[in-house]
Order: structure tokens, then sequence, then C-alpha cells
């Protein structure tokens, strides 16, 4: 896949937000950059100041923190879900981030430095809007896993994972899915008996 193909997938993802005028995509394009990586690449190391803003073309990458030496998986970035790859709070607030981005599976991500993506707010009125929408729907990502994890049983949390991340379960380590459950690798086991018996 050429690299115009590849930017052509950040493209229509925006546009199914938003109409994009083709001065906006000669604009954004001419930002873009692409990296490859393999599995267990760091992409934002923790202490890091996160500066880009990056979408999943392919491959499969985990949001965590260490916690006394333990990893506590946050979420997980794939094409069909949470495909917008950086660490927000300190994108945003242009701080060293407390999570660790890494490549759990194979892929590309399309590239911007985030000076160059906010840039365009200011002369596009359609990548404004976009950047407020997808502010929106990530508050509310957000706000269903701290809901996930205050108020579903654990059995609940993995039904849910299931129908979020339907292609996940089979593609990367089970340690990974118990972290980001909130259970021991143990409890992982015995709910998927459990749910496979319903």
């Amino acid at each position: 896949m050429n690299e115009h193909k590849e930017h052509q997938k950040l493209i229509d993802f925006i546009s199914n937000w938003v109409d994009l005028l083709q001065i906006d995509i000669e604009r954004l394009r001419s930002k873009l950059s692409i990296e490859i990586y393999d599995k267990g690449d760091v992409i934002i190391k923790q202490g890091q100041v996160c500066k880009t803003l990056k979408f999943v073309i392919s491959g499969v990458y985990r949001v965590y923190q260490l916690k006394n030496g333990k990893e506590i998986t946050s979420y997980f970035n794939y094409a069909s879900r949470n495909p917008l790859v950086a660490s927000f709070v300190s994108l945003l607030k242009e701080q060293p981030s407390n999570e660790i981005i890494e490549c759990i599976v194979p892929g590309k991500l399309v590239s911007i430095s985030y000076s160059d993506w906010i840039s365009f707010y200011k002369i596009s009125s359609s990548f404004n809007t976009f950047g407020r929408l997808m502010a929106e729907f990530n508050y509310v990502l957000a706000i269903e896993r701290i809901e996930s994890l205050q108020y579903q049983s654990a059995s609940d949390r993995y039904d849910i994972f299931i129908k979020q991340y339907p292609n996940l379960l089979n593609l990367i380590p089970h340690h990974y899915i118990a972290s980001y459950l909130g259970v021991t690798p143990e409890s992982l086991s015995r709910i998927r008996k459990l749910s496979l018996k319903k």
C-alpha cells in the first residue's frame, strides 16, 4: 500500500465526521508521516512528553501505566476502535506522560505533530469541528471506562470487552486483557470458562 492510500484512511475517518474541503485535505497530507512498528516497540515512554497525534492504519497498540511494578492497561488502540493514538493528558498539558504506549501486534501509524494539527483549527472550521467531536467522543469513552470499573462485575466487564473488542481475544496475550479488566489471569480464565457455558 502506498503512502497516499495510507493517508487516505485517516482522511476517510475524518470525513465520516465532517466535510473536508480539498484544501483541508492537501494541508493535512503535507504534514503526515508513516511510522512502522514491530511487536514490543514502545511508541511513548513513561516520562516522555507526547508531541504527536497518531492514527492506526494497522496493528494493535496498548496504553498502560506502571504502578508499583505492576502493569495496568487503560485501553487498546486499533483501526476499528480507538484509532487515535496518543498519551492525551501529556499531549494536551505538555507534561511528561504517566502512560506507556506499546505496539503489541505489528502495524503502521500515520503521525502528525500536535502543533501542526492544532494549527489547522485556526484555518479550517471542519478541523475545528472534528477536534471538538473527538474530544466529546473520547470523553464518553473515558466515562464508560470509569463506570465499568466502578459499577460492573468482572464478568460483565468481560462481556463488554468481547463486544467492544471482538477481534482482540485471539490476537493479544490474555494477561493484557486481564490487566484491562482489573482481574488476575487466573480469574480471567474462570470468567472465560463461565462465559462459554452461557
